[in-house]
């Protein structure tokens, strides 16, 4: 993601009106206040021409209110949640075959045994670090689209959302289908080192999403806009989350939570985070070519 300067305004102008558009077009900005004047960022360059359409018409007190989704027609509704999901197509898709799935168990058309893994392999001891591999190869994905309950899909579901989209939309297809196989293998291994073959769900990933997250927001945290567009205290505070939980699991017991999946998915994304290369262009900040008029102070 590449942040593009797309108008500059002295201190005095009021700049909420054309800020409220682009928080209700859900744009991604940020007004800096820079050597004497106030900097217009949007953090997507495909977003700048639109802004600056917006920007001409408001300083021509021509920017109308934009419309409610309840005065628009459903089509034209349903195309802009269309527009919207083909930039983030791996997420969408995953979160559809995670329901289908879960659907498909809840009418016996999915036996989720035929998804987990086999205890017939597993010897019974903890720290089995050879019987893991002796599974079917699509075995050590398939726990992590298991669920076994509503709250847990809809959870997991949940953060898959929040997560994989900004990182989908950030970061590329490619790296997060290769972050959420390598996390469901990882996770799921060291859940099974634990306690065996008897797991399921994709908390694991979710929690190295996070610390994928966090990880880059840290190795980007020169750019002149935020790399996600989440906040920065999501992953320590879901971390001290998790250790009260399993301070909580540890004294009464009872809450069948796969902590070890947690804690590797969340090591392991920060580690892949930190380890995978970074676009150093996307420290310095983009300006948009523009015109005279357009970078006019009002």
């Amino acid at each position: 993601m590449s942040s593009i300067l797309v108008f500059q305004a002295s201190p005095d102008i009021n700049l909420s009106p054309i800020t409220e558009r682009l928080w209700q077009e859900k744009i991604p900005h940020r007004v800096v206040n820079q050597d004497g004047s106030q900097n217009l960022w949007v953090a997507r360059i495909e977003d700048a021409d639109q802004v600056k359409i917006w920007v001409q018409q408001w300083q021509a007190g021509e920017l109308s209110a934009k419309p409610e989704s309840n005065d628009l027609p459903w089509q034209v509704n349903a195309q802009k949640n269309m527009i919207a999901f083909s930039r983030f197509p791996i997420t969408v898709t995953m979160m559809v075959v995670l329901w289908l799935i879960f659907a498909g168990q809840q009418i016996g058309l999915v036996n989720q045994i035929d998804w987990l893994l086999q205890g017939s392999l597993w010897s019974g001891d903890k720290l089995d670090f050879s019987s893991f591999w002796q599974n079917d190869i699509y075995r050590w994905w398939s726990p992590a689209l298991i669920h076994l309950s509503l709250m847990h899909i809809v959870m997991n579901s949940f953060w898959w959302w929040v997560l994989a989209k900004e990182i989908e939309l950030n970061d590329g297809h490619m790296p997060l289908v290769i972050l959420t196989l390598v996390l469901a293998v990882g996770a799921g291994f060291a859940q099974y080192l634990a306690v065996g073959p008897y797991f399921a769900g994709l908390s694991g990933v979710t929690y190295g999403l996070m610390g994928w997250v966090w990880g880059r927001q840290y190795r980007y945290r020169a750019a002149p806009m935020p790399r996600y567009q989440l906040p920065s205290w999501l992953f320590p505070f879901m971390m001290v989350s998790m250790v009260v939980i399993m301070m909580f699991d540890g004294a009464f017991g009872g809450l069948n939570i796969g902590h070890e999946s947690h804690i590797a998915g969340a090591l392991l994304g920060v580690v892949m985070a930190i380890s995978w290369p970074i676009n150093k262009s996307l420290l310095q900040a983009t300006s948009a070519p523009a015109s005279d008029d357009e970078l006019n102070r009002k």
